[in-house]
């Protein structure tokens, strides 16, 4: 453990900022319309800075004390921008709508030089890489699609195919995933079939295709290899050139059911979801989850089949609502902890494998409301979520980062002013975790908790514009507590204690 006198009880250089513009425009005539949509924004937030992942760090804590709302190193800077066409054209029985879109998303890590392994003391200045450019993220989209809805009788069809195209390099002087390019395209129908005002059934299929083709990365640094009892200097190769073709056909059926106090949803499907980047050649250090990252080139398209169940009950004064599900995986991806601990590219960091494991998971949901007096109403919501490996290493365990049960009980308090205020309410929320010890090794098991949040809000009406203003407090009584689905929890850093969020949205139009 490394432990870090901090000022105030507030993490050092863990500030933000974030601006962004919308904007959009189009025309629209009877059958025809027509809107572009373009959106750009921009954060630039801060890492906390007496640690980079897991290893510790010597700042100036003066200086970063100073102000809590400086910027300093280790920082990253995100830009994304977007641009989207939607266009639809109305026939008698058929609603035509086209999309077409353009994204960059652009994203630097910057932290100061610091070598590990075989990584030179100094930084060389022959490097054409700016030497606090940790890392560069330069992503371009392009996507289409295309659908139509038509009506047959009692059936409503809908027919479709998207397609996109990812462009992805690289920069900074640390790695962690390779450049890549991708390319996906899928065609699908789905039909609503109107039995009668009570019965809905509805039914899809969709046939995907995807493609991925990852490049080599060396180290730009030599390391000391070990070949044959003779000792080399090699850049040694972090990713190797690969290509992977991915395809599957997937279904879905469903049926909704309504009566006047009683509504029924029940659904069956299989889905399927190509490997991503990180998972087949990730190799290094996340910083951001205080881990070494391994992916698998071997990984197959993960599958999934799943049943789930909505039941309602509703009256006057009362509703329930039970949501149970359970999904089968034949080869569930996800990222596995090991007992390995890197020290070539970091201080230690754990070092994690994606890999794929039979899993089956099962779980629920349910909803309260009751309305107590006109104007006050409670509510109470449950959610529970079960695990379990059927093969693999870690065959009999549940899945990492698995979360615990929980409850949220509710009081909310509306009352009516014959005034400018309107939708006023007092609400107050009581939160119940229970504990996680059913983990996957090496993980740690979390003690439950338990959080007091209250809100107060209204909306005013000031020169004929709705104003709405709330105020909350979070963690009411300054728990201390670790969320179990956090990577946090593997620097056993705590949640954020008491906090009050003031709200106010003004509109620009009515």
């Amino acid at each position: 453990d490394y432990e870090v006198n901090l000022n105030n009880n507030r993490l050092r250089n863990t500030a933000g900022r974030e601006t962004g513009i919308h904007f959009n425009a189009g025309f629209v005539v009877d059958k025809f319309r027509s809107i572009f949509y373009l959106s750009n924004t921009y954060t630039k937030s801060a890492f906390f800075a007496n640690a980079h992942g897991l290893e510790p760090r010597r700042v100036d804590e003066q200086l970063h004390d100073n102000s809590d709302r400086d910027i300093l190193h280790p920082y990253q800077s995100v830009n994304h921008f977007k641009i989207i066409n939607r266009s639809s054209y109305q026939l008698v029985n058929h609603n035509i709508e086209a999309e077409l879109g353009y994204q960059k998303n652009f994203r630097q890590e910057f932290s100061q030089y610091v070598n590990h392994g075989f990584m030179p003391p100094v930084y060389p200045s022959s490097l054409f890489i700016q030497s606090d450019l940790e890392r560069e993220f330069d992503k371009s989209v392009y996507s289409a699609n295309l659908k139509d809805r038509v009506k047959i009788d009692a059936h409503e069809l809908t027919v479709g195919i998207n397609a996109e195209s990812q462009h992805n390099n690289i920069n900074g002087w640390s790695f962690l995933v390779p450049a890549f390019n991708q390319s996906t395209i899928g065609a699908f129908a789905y039909d609503k079939l109107k039995i009668n005002e009570k019965l809905l059934l509805h039914g899809a299929i969709r046939y995907d295709k995807a493609q991925i083709n990852m490049l080599e990365y060396k180290d730009w640094f030599p390391s000391q290899v070990n070949i044959n009892g003779n000792f080399e200097q090699q850049n040694l190769q972090r990713a190797t050139n690969l290509n992977r073709t991915f395809n599957s056909l997937v279904w879905s059926a469903g049926l909704n059911y309504n009566l006047s106090n009683f509504s029924l949803k029940a659904n069956i499907g299989k889905s399927f979801r190509m490997p991503i980047a990180k998972e087949l050649g990730a190799n290094g250090v996340n910083y951001h989850y205080f881990s070494y990252e391994k992916g698998n080139p071997n990984l197959s398209a993960e599958k999934s089949y799943q049943v789930d169940l909505t039941l309602g009950w509703s009256d006057a004064k009362w509703s329930v609502q039970l949501s149970p599900f359970y999904n089968y995986f034949p080869n569930y991806i996800y990222l596995n902890p090991t007992s390995g601990h890197d020290y070539s590219y970091g201080a230690g960091n754990q070092i994690f494998e994606y890999e794929e494991s039979r899993v089956q998971r099962f779980g629920g949901e349910i909803e309260f409301k009751y309305e107590i007096f006109k104007n006050l109403s409670t509510q109470f919501l449950g959610e529970i979520l079960h695990a379990k490996q059927l093969s693999g290493d870690k065959k009999g365990f549940t899945l990492p980062f698995s979360p615990p049960a929980s409850a949220l009980f509710n009081l909310t308090y509306s009352p009516k002013f014959d005034t400018k205020l309107s939708n006023t309410y007092f609400s107050v929320d009581y939160r119940i975790t229970c504990k996680q010890e059913n983990i996957v090794p090496p993980e740690k098991k979390t003690t439950g908790y338990q959080l007091v949040n209250i809100q107060v809000g209204t909306k005013i009406s000031l020169f004929e514009n709705p104003i709405q203003v709330s105020i909350q407090a979070r963690n009411l009584f300054d728990t201390k507590y670790l969320n179990h689905t956090s990577f946090y929890r593997l620097i056993e850093l705590p949640e954020a204690g008491r906090n009050l969020i003031l709200s106010v949205k003004i509109p620009f139009s009515k």
